[in-house]
């Protein structure tokens, strides 16, 4: 190559490679930045000459959309498509590096836009983000933790109503900081978008671990960042993600100590760890003790070691005795007693996940039988293990298997390393690992949004669902007295951002009412409550009910909204006192006074909050 064209080439690259930055910081510094929403809607409002409609809101964020979306496929352009010596000799290592960014820049692509347009709202002038209403519990203990409150529900009430410690302490360091409430969520997003990303490589590693090459790398990292479910969790606020990171990083420690025989204290840590992030992780730190016993010759060292690690869910334990005066967390008596039909449940959650996945366990099996490797059993026979346990507790109301997400990575693994040690032709290695791929796998498809919450198909979508709540509890906020009482069947947003005394229906942090036999069979933490105990012995002043009149009175006794949705329409208390005092303002759902509360006289003189209804469900556009 002469030195003219040598330059030219350079020059270009440059030229591409800014470009290509300047459009992904562009496009997502219009996506998470009010501000710029304001700018722009001030700008052609001068222009107009008149005011603009909140239909410009969708236009700008689409616009920004497609600045993202150009800048990383310029990206992706200018690492594939000009001249580059790394691409020509890649060593391992360098191989290793290309595939992790190649991986990441479409993760970014595809996952990014989920958290930063199909989790936000504005609502009276302001953008706010949201996630899963479990998230949002954590998220108001965290704020209860940092305001100087305790770790508690309501102030004065020790009730662990959340199952992820460490997560919940992070989002308690998070409210430390000077950020408005409607912020916080998006660090959140960014945080688990940013885990999604450090997994990346961990995967490589263990491809590399478990005897898989090139083809075997490519496909994992593949069906890792266009997983339907992997996505779905990786872009929302709860904790599987971070359970993920550490569980496959611990993973492959052990299995690098196998193989040299050198444990480290470092790596039981880590395994001790898991149940503070999530506490039936218990079960995969037990399952990875038991591995490395199996694997490790040096059984004395693998016995002090997690003998010392286990120091660490011991103390955890401890302040739980001593904090909440329980031994479990408050959801698991809620989850996992007193429900006569939790294995039944449990069992089609866990059928629901082996007809989605059921060609990647086939070879997933068939490539641990052919590798005959002592690791790879253990691998197999854990993650066996771990699915009687999901079935055990009764499965998750969650859609997108969040139950499965920390070991789905590596159920890709074993899968698509062991199509590698086949032994047939590497042509036909390539075309099962394709069929594995796009078969074996639920893929991210367009109408992504009523796949990842399944559950909620009956409400009108999930956009008006989620900022719908951040505005009702908005609105309780800025019209009820900071000592009212509001009882939901909802217990993360609205309680959230109302800042005001709550009453969780359905008792995650209730400890009456996780204690109670099911009253139903519905999904498990959505099938006990007692309306007698929550509405006439606690007396809220306020009740957000699941359903909105006058449209959806007529379908009450239908079953098409859910039992305890229309079991409260139905109950005596409720209609003599609730029901006929509905609050003058349109909301998604109904909010209720009590007509013992002083409030029921100002049930017409409430202010109205906007929420802007005119985007188009969260990721249809995409």
């Amino acid at each position: 190559m002469t030195t003219q064209n040598w330059f030219g080439h350079r020059v270009v690259k440059l030229f591409l490679v800014s470009a290509g930055f300047s459009l992904i910081i562009l496009g997502t510094a219009i996506l998470a930045s009010t501000w710029i929403d304001d700018l722009v809607l001030s700008t052609i409002s001068l222009l107009k000459e008149e005011p603009v409609g909140p239909d410009w809101i969708y236009t700008i964020h689409k616009f920004g959309g497609d600045a993202l979306l150009s800048g990383a496929l310029i990206a992706a352009f200018v690492w594939l498509g000009l001249p580059r010596k790394t691409l020509l000799t890649t060593s391992l290592t360098q191989k290793k590096h290309f595939l992790s960014a190649v991986a990441t820049a479409v993760l970014v692509v595809l996952w990014l836009p989920v958290g930063l347009i199909g989790h936000s709202a504005t609502i009276a002038g302001e953008k706010y983000w949201w996630f899963t209403d479990d998230a949002m519990i954590s998220m108001r203990y965290a704020r209860n933790l940092a305001n100087g409150v305790g770790l508690v529900w309501n102030p004065g009430e020790r009730v662990e109503g959340y199952t992820n410690f460490l997560w919940t302490v992070y989002m308690a360091l998070l409210s430390l900081f000077p950020m408005p409430d409607s912020k916080i969520s998006l660090v959140v997003l960014l945080t688990n978008v940013a885990l999604s990303i450090a997994i990346v490589p961990v995967l490589i590693q263990l491809v590399r671990l478990l005897g898989g090459g090139t083809l075997a790398m490519v496909t994992t990292l593949a069906g890792y960042v266009l997983s339907r479910d992997a996505m779905a969790w990786g872009t929302d606020g709860l904790e599987p993600v971070l359970l993920t990171f550490l569980f496959l990083v611990a993973t492959c420690r052990l299995l690098q100590e196998g193989d040299t025989n050198r444990p480290r204290l470092l790596t039981y840590l880590l395994v001790a760890t898991l149940p503070l992030v999530r506490t039936d992780a218990v079960t995969l730190s037990a399952l990875l003790y038991a591995i490395s016993l199996l694997i490790t010759k040096n059984k004395k060292a693998v016995l002090i070691y997690s003998a010392t690690s286990l120091l660490l869910p011991t103390a955890h334990e401890v302040f739980r005795i001593y904090y909440y005066g329980d031994i479990l967390p408050n959801t698991a008596y809620l989850k996992a007693t007193n429900w006569d039909n939790r294995y039944v449940s449990g069992l089609r959650y866990v059928l629901a996940f082996v007809k989605d996945y059921a060609i990647l366990m086939v070879f997933a099996v068939v490539g641990v039988i052919v590798s005959r490797e002592r690791s790879q059993y253990a691998l197999l026979a854990a993650f066996l293990l771990y699915t009687a346990y999901v079935t055990y507790v009764g499965g998750d109301a969650f859609g997108n298997f969040r139950f499965f997400i920390p070991v789905l990575p590596l159920l890709m693994v074993l899968a698509f390393a062991g199509i590698q040690k086949l032994p047939i032709r590497p042509s036909r290695k390539l075309a099962v690992s394709l069929l594995c791929l796009v078969l074996g796998i639920p893929l991210i498809v367009p109408g992504y949004s009523s796949s990842v919450y399944p559950q909620y198909n009956y409400w009108p979508n999930s956009y008006t669902t989620f900022s719908g709540n951040i505005r009702i509890g908005l609105l309780l906020k800025h019209n009820t007295p900071a000592t009212s009482k509001v009882a939901d069947f909802w217990a993360g947003s609205v309680p959230y951002y109302s800042e005001r005394y709550a009453i969780d229906l359905l008792g995650k942090s209730d400890h009456y009412i996780a204690r109670l036999p099911a009253v139903s069979g519905t999904f498990p933490g959505h099938n006990k409550f007692d309306f007698s105990y929550s509405l006439g012995v606690l007396k809220p002043d306020f009740v957000v009910a699941n359903f909105k009149l006058p449209e959806q009175e007529d379908e009450m006794g239908q079953g098409t909204l859910g039992d305890y949705t229309e079991r409260l329409y139905f109950d005596p208390i409720f209609r003599e006192h609730c029901l006929p005092n509905p609050v003058a303002i349109d909301t998604w759902r109904t909010i209720f006074v009590c007509d013992w509360s002083s409030q029921v006289e100002k049930k017409n003189d409430w202010e109205e909050l906007p929420l802007d209804y005119t985007k188009p469900d969260n990721l249809q556009r995409l």
